[in-house]
């Protein structure tokens, strides 16, 4: 296990602390062309589209491969009922000890309470971490829980949560241009017709190598984005939302897991994934929606964190 931990750790830090600290000393006017922004449009719509392509040269698309989306829904509703939950515990609280006192956290804390205890980084942080530790025979399980599972909860029930206790209001056709328009989408479709089809061993072994140079590329733009990180407040909230998302979602989702015959190393990454801290998603809804940024921010960084402890958790309880 310790050998798993040194190959996850050593690039999960080194690129994440490389990309903290050219965001502190890159010259402001570089961050026009080099900054978190720039480099996180050109992930989003050349980088991620084309290392999916990428990395599903090769992978297995047998039958059992299609419940790791429902595996990511089944999280997104556990930690919504775990966040519901907690909340009425604490208007309930309230009642008893001042029923007239006004509800402890407003409607904006509690968007974004429910967002950081629901949508995880299974993309920037989830991929690089799978791959580590169950290489690229298993990769798929958690593609697909990205993509079929995280994309449509994020474009889908994110936005209603954020609709619904933020200041904006979308439309159900506007959630489906959200996600159609999304390049994600469009690469994992041609990903599937070329593992059919495969294309020239060059330019199969070009995708391959396209798609593992993204990872140090992902990892450097999450350590930016840390380091515009300016307010670590609400830490309670945070912390409550934390305990939901990295702890107990993954801890029931791999007790479930154990009663069934699915491969040890695709339930592994199944637990990984479903214990992703925050994705980059709640900040971008929190700032369009206008939710409270004190918790989401530091329930990005503090997660990221805390990631590095639950994980040997995982891998003792569930690894292969």
């Amino acid at each position: 296990m310790f050998t798993t931990l040194f190959q996850v750790y050593s690039p999960l830090l080194g690129w994440t602390i490389l990309g903290f600290l050219l965001q502190k000393v890159m010259p402001t006017g570089w961050n026009r062309w080099v900054g978190p922004h720039p480099l996180g449009r050109f992930m989003f719509w050349v980088g991620v589209p084309l290392s999916i392509i990428g990395f599903m040269q090769g992978v297995d698309l047998s039958g059992q491969i299609w419940v790791a989306p429902l595996i990511c829904w089944l999280s997104v509703g556990l930690g919504a009922g775990m966040a519901s939950a907690w909340l009425w515990w604490q208007h309930l609280r309230r009642e008893g000890l001042a029923p007239t006192a006004p509800m402890p956290w407003s409607s904006a804390q509690q968007g974004s309470f429910h967002l950081a205890a629901t949508l995880g980084n299974t993309g920037y942080l989830g991929y690089p971490i799978c791959l580590a530790v169950a290489g690229t025979t298993y990769f798929g399980w958690a593609l697909f829980y990205d993509l079929l599972g995280t994309l449509f909860m994020a474009y889908g029930f994110g936005v209603w949560v954020a609709s619904r206790y933020g200041n904006s209001c979308i439309q159900a056709w506007q959630v489906g241009i959200h996600i159609l328009r999304t390049p994600a989408l469009w690469s994992f479709g041609m990903g599937l017709l070329l593992v059919r089809e495969p294309p020239p061993g060059w330019l199969s072994q070009g995708l391959s190598a396209f798609a593992w140079g993204m990872i140090p590329l992902s990892l450097m733009l999450l350590g930016m984005r840390l380091a515009q990180v300016k307010h670590w407040g609400s830490f309670r909230p945070a912390g409550v939302a934390l305990l939901i998302k990295l702890l107990l979602v993954p801890l029931l989702v791999g007790i479930g897991l154990a009663f069934t015959s699915y491969p040890p190393l695709a339930k592994l990454v199944l637990v990984l994934q479903s214990g992703m801290p925050p994705a980059i998603a709640t900040l971008v809804l929190t700032e369009e929606y206008d939710l409270d940024r004190e918790i989401t921010v530091t329930a990005l960084a503090v997660g990221y964190l805390a990631v590095l402890l639950t994980l040997p958790l995982w891998l003792k309880l569930w690894g292969a």
